[in-house]
């Protein structure tokens, strides 16, 4: 009778097997290979004047592909700190009621920016305005969320 204790680290391990190595391995191949791929593509591509900015994209495009590798690749089960149920955290309830008031706060804001732009006959690009709504709506869940946070924390 043997007894496997399963512990958490702080990498993970992979979701198709092996441990943290082989998991930031992959993350680390796939990092070069796409970012090499891309720069090798955009100086094909391109004339080469612009080959500084290209490397420096690439250079710069690594940590966030081997980030996103990461997550994409790695067993939740296995992270160290990892919540078993996240949906079932206050933290996951306090964003679905934040998410749900800026949904109403944004309705809102739309309809009486409409009724104003008929009256006003506002002359707004299209692209002013969805950045303005954009910004109006983050800005509102993040408050909604930093006021539920410490009304209830």
């Amino acid at each position: 009778m043997s007894e496997r204790v399963e512990t958490r680290g702080y990498w993970g391990r992979a979701r198709f097997g092996g441990g943290p190595g082989v998991l930031l391995g992959v993350c680390v191949a796939v990092a070069l290979v796409v970012s090499g791929g891309v720069a090798a593509w955009a100086l094909a591509a391109l004339d080469g004047t612009r080959r500084e900015e290209i490397i420096v994209f690439a250079v710069v495009a690594l940590p966030w592909i081997f980030a996103l590798t990461w997550v994409v690749l790695v067993d939740r089960t296995s992270l160290r700190d990892a919540v078993d149920r996240p949906d079932d955290t206050i933290e996951a309830q306090w964003l679905q009621r934040a998410q749900s008031g800026a949904f109403t706060d944004l309705l809102l804001v739309l309809g009486l920016t409409l009724v104003a732009g008929v009256i006003v006959d506002l002359d707004v690009s299209l692209r002013n305005g969805l950045i303005a709504l954009t910004a109006f709506a983050m800005g509102d869940v993040v408050v909604r969320m930093l006021w539920l946070k410490r009304r209830d924390g």
